[in-house]
C-alpha cells in the first residue's frame, strides 16, 4: 500500500521528535516505509548548486521578496526529488516538511499530520540553539501559526491528525495516530 504522509508543524514544534517515534513503530510493527526529509533535500540542493546557505539565510530571513524568489527557484527542485522518491517507493512515504502548506505543496500528500506545541514552549526548545531567541521568533513569523495551519489543511479537505507536543505525549499516542491512517490493526 503507498501513502504519503506529510509531517508539518512550525520551526520547534517536534517534528523531528515525532518522526523519531513513528520510525521506531513502523520498524517494530514491520511497516515499510520510508522517511524523507525536506531540510535534508533542500541542504542537499543548495549543496550541488554551490550555494552558501549562511549567506542565503541572512538575505531570505530579512527580504520578503529574496524569500519569495528563492522559494520560485528551490520548490519546483524540491517537489521533483520528492516525486521522484513517492515512485519509487511502494510503502509509505513520511515526508517531513515545516512549511508544507505555507509553500503550497501539499498536492503530493495524501494525509497530513500537524504537530503543535505551545508557543512558548517552541520558543524555549529554540533558543538555546544556534538561532538564538529574536531569530527564532523572526522564523516563527515567517510561518503560519498553529491556528492558520490548522484552518488552511480543513480546507484542503484532505485526512488530517493534529499531535500536542507538549507534553511529550506516549508512544500509544502515536500508534494510535498511525492506525487511524490505516497502517495496521
Amino acid at each position: 500500500m503507498k501513502k504519503v504522509i506529510g509531517i508539518t508543524g512550525s520551526i520547534g514544534s517536534g517534528k523531528s521528535y515525532a518522526i523519531d517515534i513513528f520510525k521506531k513503530i513502523c520498524k517494530d510493527k514491520r511497516i515499510n516505509a520510508i522517511f524523507l526529509d525536506v531540510d535534508d533535500i533542500r541542504r542537499n540542493i543548495l549543496d550541488i548548486e554551490k550555494i552558501n546557505r549562511e549567506q542565503l539565510n541572512k538575505k531570505i530571513y530579512n527580504n520578503k521578496e529574496a524569500m519569495q524568489e528563492y522559494k520560485k527557484f528551490i520548490n519546483p527542485k524540491i517537489k521533483k526529488h520528492l516525486i521522484e522518491q513517492i515512485n519509487k517507493s511502494n510503502g509509505v512515504i513520511f515526508i517531513e516538511w515545516a512549511l508544507l502548506l505555507e509553500d503550497e505543496l501539499y498536492d503530493i500528500v495524501d494525509s497530513i499530520i500537524m504537530v503543535y506545541c505551545k508557543k512558548e514552549i517552541q520558543i524555549k526548545r529554540l533558543e538555546s540553539g544556534d538561532l538564538g531567541k529574536e531569530s527564532v521568533i523572526k522564523r516563527m513569523k515567517m510561518q503560519l501559526t498553529n491556528e492558520q495551519k490548522i484552518d488552511k489543511i480543513k480546507q484542503l479537505k484532505k485526512e488530517f491528525f493534529v499531535i500536542d507536543t507538549s507534553d511529550n505525549p506516549r508512544e500509544n499516542e502515536y500508534e494510535e495516530l498511525l492506525k487511524k491512517e490505516g497502517l495496521y490493526e
